[in-house]
């Protein structure tokens, strides 16, 4: 019996300690941002420049929805890039310039001196406000 449970504890715990950090991009701007290097974060902000990219072949499917666009929140801004989906649809769930969104992804520091270059790579895109 105590066995179970210590085996349902450290699911518990593995499960938690996954979960995406809500950060600034301040802070991935700061000389920390090391330390997030391909750790997945959420950030919040206002997306500009969208750039939509053609339909291309990937691994195991055309895939769609390919962007990239800059996120900016009061902190600063980054660069973020979408690899799209397998799912024609996805170039419709892109965010458009303006409107305010929820970025999940992974962190990318290309060069960690200042001025840094940190890119994130998004996994899961929510649309809180359309412009």
């Amino acid at each position: 019996m105590t066995c179970n449970l210590l085996v349902a504890s450290l699911l518990l715990s593995a499960a938690d300690a996954s979960e995406p950090e809500q950060l600034s991009i301040q802070t991935l701007l700061s000389p920390q941002a090391t330390s997030y290097q391909q750790r997945l974060v959420t950030l919040e902000g206002v997306t500009s420049a969208l750039q939509t990219l053609p339909v291309s072949p990937g691994r195991l499917c055309l895939l769609y929805g390919r962007a990239s666009f800059v996120l900016g929140d009061e902190t600063g801004s980054l660069p973020v890039e979408v690899l799209g989906s397998c799912k024609p649809s996805a170039a419709d769930a892109l965010p458009k310039d303006g409107d305010r969104v929820r970025v999940t992804g992974h962190v990318h520091v290309l060069k960690s001196e200042a001025p840094r270059d940190v890119r994130i790579q998004a996994t899961r895109i929510q649309i809180l406000e359309s412009n």
